[in-house]
């Protein structure tokens, strides 16, 4: 690939032990895993032994940008952070990526990413100007909240300046402590603790640097293709009482009309939200106490998160958790969870959770050591909700959703991105079916047509079916870690859905061909896919060694076998109470009170290992499956470990 164009061709090693840098050439990496997600895993795989533990000064920081991000692709200034997550079960590799103004910002500095290590002695503050690097003094920051810190760090270093920082939750070790950047930015996965663990209060960079493009033209056309796509922008504000829209705030570059804004609350508080998950944290748990009248509480809570610097999440996890133990009458030591849905439990158990003090002290330790701390009663209640790694498992079940289960299956970091693929189409066919087409036109035609074009067959689009399912959860997997290689938003990309088009499809090639505009290199969507594949290749080894080990591991709760689905408190709740879906044939069918069933899930995780071309009896990865993906060079490794099946 042509490292000039897309690429600034160079990734920033930093040591905070030491107070030293040092460069590497992006070239060694960007052929093979292109951007983001890919050249986290690969540094992560070339650099990490599964014996560091999260808060080691060993664990790095990774934060990775993809080629098309600065150069003003739609939806493309997104990037990611990696490295060992202590929020995950056991400590592990994790991966979030997050939008707003630092992706471009690292790439105007004169970098494609950075890999911070070590731990400084004081609180410190790293500052990359123009290539220049810095170790400032954090003293005076440490303790502040989050968006008071930003401001500070702004007001340092000026207004072209851009900041990822912690508050208090990530400088005391909190494990689902996030680092908050501008404009609402937020990575999870515990990362804020590991800034913290490395006396690093902030990351700032600051630069003038551009990106330059092979074919600007063509990545003109490409983005005015995907927005003629788009068509009408649908802005859906936050059902959240007592606030009003200060104004939209779209990541970095992108004018792909994303309904993220800022919003103001009846306090004067000020914060970033979206209409989704993090908007409603502590949404449930306000309607209950309050029965059922609405107040202004949920976005004060959420504001209150981001400012201590505690993961949405996560936090979604813990409330479940308290109300689980108050519901089957798990003791809790004495902790009174009799008010909790009221603004004082949230407030007070917050603030105690970002100190570690009292019973928030536990809490601290995230959802599954929590529960654990607090015994075997609380610990079998984890079986409900929460995968064996610490992510949720009851959001999109794949009682409701049965391609799901792949996911959750083999997924140990979040697979959201995945389930979004799912989850997303049928949200607008939700809507088509609720009001007999009068708020959308993606009728059960439209969607097995794009399940023909998208995932291969139509009847991808049977919703009751497990045949055929595997390579369909293969295909998006690919496609999703693809895309986190670029890194484009998840909102958007794969275009599966646009109002635009006449048949009301998207493209499956946008974002190939925005990579082969950006960088020069002609790359199909099939070659675009496949990076995706190797990614997830790597990853998957990554899991191995550090104990994720085949198929005695991709496993889905319990309860998705034995329960049967009556329940959903989200948007298919409201709006599709009976959870019917497209089957047979574009059938409408009823999935209430379904389980997986057991046989038919092996069978499609037997057609998936095969897609694969992975073992099928062990879930191993094969020895010429990794070397056909162009991953020689981590076999030997496996084969020391017992991790590759040789045939």
């Amino acid at each position: 690939m042509d490292s000039t164009a897309g690429w600034m061709g160079t990734i920033l090693r930093v040591d905070l032990s030491r107070k030293t840098f040092t460069e590497t050439a992006t070239r060694d990496y960007a052929e093979r895993f292109i951007g983001g997600r890919g050249i986290a895993a690969k540094v992560y795989w070339d650099e990490v032994s599964p014996d560091v533990g999260a808060f080691d000064p060993e664990n790095p920081l990774i934060l990775m940008t993809g080629p098309l991000c600065g150069t003003g692709a739609v939806g493309g200034s997104r990037w990611v952070v990696a490295g060992k997550s202590p929020l995950m079960h056991p400590d592990q590799y994790g991966m979030t990526n997050l939008g707003g103004t630092m992706g471009p910002a690292i790439k105007a500095a004169g970098y494609d990413g950075m890999v911070i290590t070590g731990r400084s002695d004081t609180p410190a503050c790293l500052v990359v100007d123009e290539g220049r690097v810095t170790f400032d003094d954090a003293g005076p920051l440490w303790g502040l909240e989050t968006q008071v810190a930003l401001q500070r760090l702004k007001g340092r270093y000026g207004k072209t300046s851009q900041s990822l920082t912690i508050g208090p939750a990530g400088e005391n070790l909190v494990r689902l402590a996030v680092a908050v950047g501008e404009q609402g930015a937020s990575c999870g996965s515990g990362f804020g603790a590991v800034m913290g663990s490395k006396n690093l209060k902030a990351v700032v960079v600051r630069g003038s640097g551009r990106v330059r493009i092979a074919h600007p033209n063509d990545l003109k056309d490409v983005n005015a293709r995907i927005r003629s796509l788009i068509g009408e922008k649908f802005l859906s504000d936050p059902n959240i009482e007592g606030i009003e829209l200060v104004r939209r705030a779209s990541c970095s570059g992108c004018p792909a009309g994303c309904p993220r804004g800022l919003y103001k609350h009846d306090t004067g508080t000020e914060e970033y939200l979206k209409n989704c998950q993090s908007t409603y944290v502590y949404y449930t748990w306000d309607r209950l106490f309050y029965n059922g009248e609405p107040t202004t509480n949920p976005f004060l809570v959420t504001s209150l998160c981001n400012r201590l610097g505690l993961c949405t999440q996560e936090m979604s996890n813990i409330f479940r958790l308290l109300n689980l133990c108050r519901e089957e009458g798990v003791d809790l030591g004495g902790f009174d969870v009799s008010r909790m849905g009221s603004l004082d439990f949230a407030e007070n158990l917050l603030r105690s959770m970002s100190s570690r003090t009292g019973f928030g002290n536990i809490l601290a330790r995230g959802t599954i050591r929590a529960a654990q701390a607090l015994g075997p009663d609380a610990e079998a209640l984890l079986e409900r909700f929460v995968t064996p790694s610490g992510f949720h498992a009851h959001e999109y079940s794949p009682r409701y959703f049965v391609t799901n289960g792949v996911f959750y299956a083999t997924e140990a970091t979040s697979p959201l991105n995945h389930l979004h693929e799912i989850i997303f189409p049928l949200m607008k066919w939700v809507m088509w079916y609720a009001t007999d087409g009068t708020m959308n036109p993606f009728s059960t035609d439209v969607m097995r047509a794009m399940a023909r074009r998208f995932w291969g067959i139509p009847d991808a689009a049977d919703f009751t079916s497990y045949v055929g399912k595997g390579p369909v959860a293969k295909l998006i997997q690919d496609r999703n870690f693809a895309k986190e290689n670029l890194v484009v938003c998840d909102f958007l990309y794969p275009m599966l859905i646009a109002l635009g088009a006449e048949d009301f499809l998207g493209e499956p090639d946008l974002e190939s061909r925005l990579l082969s505009a950006v960088t020069g290199t002609d790359v199909s969507e099939a070659a675009y896919y496949r990076t995706g594949e190797r990614v997830f290749n790597l990853q998957r080894a990554i899991q191995g060694c550090e104990g994720r080990c085949g198929r005695k591991d991709d496993v889905l709760n319990e309860v998705n076998f034995t329960e049967g689905l009556e329940v959903d408190e989200g948007f298919f709740g409201i709006w599709n109470p009976d959870f019917m879906v497209p089957g047979p044939g574009g059938e409408i069918v009823s999935r209430k009170g379904a389980v997986v069933d057991r046989e038919q899930f092996t069978r499609m995780m037997d057609d998936y290992y095969s897609a694969r071309g992975w073992d099928v009896v062990s879930g191993l990865q094969k020895r010429d499956t990794l070397i056909d993906l162009d991953l020689g060079d981590i076999v030997s490794d496996l084969e020391t470990r017992g991790l590759v099946c040789k045939e």
